[in-house]
């Protein structure tokens, strides 16, 4: 009885296997260049560098204090193109190298403003 109980379970879970086998999607795989996987990386280097920035206590606050959520800066920052990353982490690059003081903290909640504003993610400028 042990035997034919065990080969019930051998068939069911066969054929559930072979029910849900048109129901699997195949991997779709490709190759990507060295050069594609380097840019990749400097991309999420950015990213990472900027959102280091934006994590620190005085910029957040700053941030809320003009109406910016801290997680939306940071998601639109996610969204900008290389080119705009480039940019933005080119004027970080041109910082102090002891740190950010409140001069340059001003400057880069202004950049990041500036940014959802033209992507018509806040409304700062028609407060006014």
């Amino acid at each position: 009885m042990l035997i034919f109980r065990s080969k019930q379970i051998c068939a069911f879970v066969i054929s559930a296997c072979l029910i849900s086998l048109p129901l699997m999607q195949p991997a779709d795989a490709a190759i990507i260049s060295t050069q594609t996987a380097i840019e990749m990386a400097e991309r999420q280097g950015r990213i990472d560098h900027i959102n280091e920035i934006l994590a620190q206590k005085s910029v957040q606050s700053t941030l809320i204090r003009y109406g910016v959520e801290p997680a939306d800066a940071s998601a639109r920052v996610a969204a900008l193109t290389d080119t705009e990353l480039q940019t933005l982490e080119q004027q970080l690059g041109q910082l102090p190298a002891g740190g950010t003081g409140i001069v340059e903290v001003i400057g880069i909640v202004a950049i990041v403003i500036i940014i959802l504003e033209l992507l018509h993610i806040t409304n700062f400028f028609n407060e006014f």
